[in-house]
């Protein structure tokens, strides 16, 4: 039920106000107070001397002229007809699919959507959560509107390319605002030797016990191949060169798999900053999030490496990985 006036509130002192508005404030008012207040039209046509009729119309005229905007976020629906064959394909307790349209931004914008959801639903006070780095996790970031007072933690050492992209920074007012806390580190992703590396990381203190605690981590995954990768410009070409020997088609947080979920290049992830294997092996949720039927082989790689329980990507690349693993 819709609230009456407010308790001392004079009628006529709303109706001599208005009678100071000019027509666009006083529809803003109206706005605000049936929108936003919940005032009903009956109580603010006796507020403003005005019929409930006039009410409803001013406030559709408040509509066009677009001083009363509604905004409508329709959840992102999971599609189970893909999701289900995928999660049996690839042996994951968990697998969403969601329906995209347009040009690569777009499509990994859709797919954050629906991680950001997968989140909400997910964590919990206390969490520890990790978090990845890349375009779509970039993207994430935008979708998160709330969360619980948790720890938020880096994995993984950025790439020169994407320092500005790292979605913990996006998330730090609303962490802030819960009483939670984010843990982040400058240092890059590849640090160019096994010295430097062990001297940037004996600098972590505990954001590397953090890594050891992990209750959620959301991770992004890279394709690797001549054309296709917008990894390769981070390394130097004699690291790229030990990279194409090693036929990895995915990377993971600084490590890299085969088709067949293999590791390899670990010469390369031991010059690298990130969470170990045993780590993220210990966390009870490891979600991969990741779009486009041009990373579906590298997907399957991470998959079948057993290192993730769950998934989000889009229908073309599930369409594609089921192809590829030869599922009906």
């Amino acid at each position: 039920m819709r609230p009456g006036p407010l308790l001392g509130h004079s009628d006529q002192d709303d109706a001599a106000r208005s009678d100071a508005m000019t027509e666009d404030q006083l529809l803003a008012e109206l706005g605000r107070l049936y929108f936003l207040e919940d005032v009903s039209k009956v109580d603010l046509g006796r507020r403003f001397d005005l019929s409930r009729f006039k009410v409803a119309r001013m406030l559709a005229k408040a509509r066009e002229r677009g001083i009363i905007r509604i905004e409508i976020h329709e959840p992102t629906q999971n599609l189970p007809e893909c999701a289900d064959p995928l999660k049996t394909t690839l042996g994951l307790p968990m697998v969403r699919v969601v329906e995209t349209s347009g040009g690569a931004a777009r499509v990994r914008d859709t797919v954050a959507q629906m991680a950001a959801q997968l989140l909400r639903e997910s964590w919990e006070e206390g969490d520890v959560v990790g978090v990845g780095g890349g375009r779509t996790l970039h993207a994430l970031g935008g979708h998160v509107l709330e969360a619980p007072a948790l720890t938020l933690v880096q994995l993984v050492g950025v790439l020169p390319s994407s320092a500005r992209m790292a979605p913990l920074e996006q998330l730090r007012g609303i962490v802030d605002a819960s009483g939670g806390s984010i843990r982040t580190f400058g240092t890059p992703l590849f640090a160019g030797s096994t010295q430097r590396r062990d001297s940037w990381v004996s600098q972590l203190g505990d954001v590397r016990e953090l890594h050891d605690r992990l209750d959620l981590a959301v991770v992004g995954i890279g394709a690797w191949g001549p054309e296709d990768s917008v990894l390769r410009e981070a390394y130097p070409p004699a690291v790229r060169s030990r990279l194409d020997e090693a036929g990895p088609v995915a990377e993971m947080l600084g490590h890299w798999f085969t088709a067949d979920g293999g590791v390899v290049a670990q010469d390369i992830t031991r010059m690298s900053i990130t969470t170990e294997i045993p780590q993220l092996s210990a966390a009870p949720h490891v979600v991969a999030v990741a779009a486009g039927a041009e990373k579906a082989r590298a997907i399957l790689g991470v998959a079948r490496s057993g290192l993730i329980t769950g998934l989000v990507t889009d229908r073309e690349a599930a369409a594609r990985m089921l192809e590829l693993a030869g599922a009906r």
